[in-house]
């Protein structure tokens, strides 16, 4: 006779099966963006402009150039000399950041998991919220992922500095060097808030004394930190990185539509965090998901920030969704559902809308012959137009910055500055055509199949 433990056991593998069916998913995802890391196409227009700044970096001279030119910088720095440092050593700069982006993102999922554990959850929770992370990103964000941003890879560090407070409140150790490494996040790329204002509050509520004693570590570390910038890459840091731009709050609108990729996941830790919302583990996402939400509508309203604004509450959800797995096996809602039942549907419903998606360039890279081939045409084609470019004399400003910098030429133009410098009527078109001309620079368009986009493979636009 079967023991009385089989049928327990055999739900336990279930379980199993349907949390690593998300982690297959996950690989299945990345095979795209790890694919497409070695072609010399633009992935996104960000990528040809912090590859030309990494090689500023090395230069060692040039990184925050004037305000009043045509090329602007209004990221820290700690990106780009990292990624020039390790180009020096693998190559171009360009495919160091394609693969620093896919590292973090395996990174910032690793953290998940491990903030989730010390937050109280199972090792099975603790697998859902970094699993789900990194399918959400390949599946839905995946032209940020592997893309030469340094958006994810400062996420990542944020991300360890979380799990890293956490292990130290829960061991009873002094925080301050995990708000420290908040800290150095920010100098990868600034827009992070949710962490360090989440843990700040937390320990406040906790320990006024300790939330202060935390707070001054941090905000004097940030200072020491803006003041060496403001040395070493005097005297225009200060003046790039308060680089003027347009805000219009429809654009925070349009971006709720695109909750749709993580709104199951919101919804089902809702459940769970409402029945639960004495607890410590459930207060501690609110905070993180509540905050990175409003973070999330805040940031988008500012022209040129795309999806980017968005990858702060995905990780929240990602907590979220790993502590909910095992809260919602207490059945909140009092349905009568044995528990391994309500686990079937909540990993369903997590699977199902992974799998919803007009994306295919994963399955067209796997399955198509024809759909590599052509891939491999458009990055001869960018090559050729590369060479184009070089055999043009004098400056050229390009409409695609990897091409550009492909054939040798110096950044001479950024398109985004200079849309921004016309829509805050700091300049007229008249005035900056007269700029271009007097400083001999000419305006080339690249042949659009030079970008990623040109191999897009969606049913429709979602």
């Amino acid at each position: 006779m079967p023991s009385a433990s089989a049928p327990a056991a055999h739900h336990a593998r279930l379980t199993l099966i349907l949390i690593w069916s998300i982690a297959a998913l996950a690989a299945l995802f990345l095979v795209w963006p790890v694919w497409r890391a070695f072609l010399p196409l633009e992935v996104w227009g960000n990528e040809g402009w912090n590859a030309y700044h990494a090689d500023a970096a090395m230069r060692g001279a040039g990184l925050y150039p004037a305000p009043d030119g045509l090329v602007a910088n209004n990221y820290p720095p700690l990106s780009y000399f990292l990624i020039g440092w390790l180009g020096r050593l693998f190559g171009d700069p360009l495919y160091v950041g394609r693969a620093l982006s896919l590292l973090a993102t395996l990174g910032i999922g690793a953290a998940a998991a491990g903030a989730v554990r010390w937050l109280g959850g199972s090792k099975a929770a603790a697998l859902l919220g970094g699993f789900w992370f990194v399918a959400t990103m390949a599946r839905f964000f995946e032209f940020y992922v592997g893309m030469n941003e340094p958006q994810i890879l400062g996420l990542a560090v944020m991300a360890a500095a979380l799990a890293w407070f956490l292990k130290c409140r829960a061991e009873g150790r002094a925080v301050e060097p995990a708000i420290l490494l908040m800290v150095a996040a920010g100098f990868v790329k600034h827009n992070f808030i949710t962490v360090p204002v989440v843990c700040l509050l937390w320990l406040m509520l906790d320990n006024w004394r300790l939330g202060l004693r935390a707070a001054f570590a941090g905000a004097l570390g940030a200072a020491a930190g803006l003041a060496l910038c403001t040395w070493l890459f005097a005297p225009y840091f200060i003046p790039d990185m308060l680089f003027p731009r347009t805000y219009h709050w429809a654009r925070s609108f349009s971006t709720i539509g695109r909750l749709q990729f993580i709104l199951p996941a919101m919804v089902l830790w809702s459940v769970w965090a409402w029945a639960e919302r004495r607890t410590p583990p459930a207060r501690f996402t609110a905070l993180m998901i509540g905050i990175a939400l409003v973070t999330c509508l805040a940031q988008k309203a500012g022209a040129g920030v795309d999806e980017n604004a968005q990858f702060e509450l995905i990780f929240a959800t990602s907590l979220g969704i790993g502590l909910s797995f095992d809260g919602l096996q207490r059945d909140p809602w009092r349905t009568g559902l044995a528990p391994h039942l309500i686990r079937v549907v909540v990993l369903g419903i997590l699977v199902v809308r992974l799998l919803l998606s007009t994306r295919l360039e994963f399955a067209y890279v796997l399955f198509s012959p024809q759909y590599r081939a052509e891939a491999a045409e458009h990055a001869a084609i960018a090559r050729s137009e590369a060479a184009r470019i070089a055999a043009m004399p004098g400056l050229i400003g390009c409409s695609n910055l990897v091409v550009c910098r492909m054939a040798g030429k110096p950044f001479v133009f950024d398109h985004f500055k200079m849309q921004m410098m016309l829509e805050t009527g700091i300049l007229t078109p008249a005035q900056l055509d007269a700029i271009k001309r007097d400083r001999g620079i000419t305006q080339v368009e690249i042949d659009p199949r030079a970008k990623v986009t040109s191999i897009w493979r969606r049913m429709r636009s979602d």
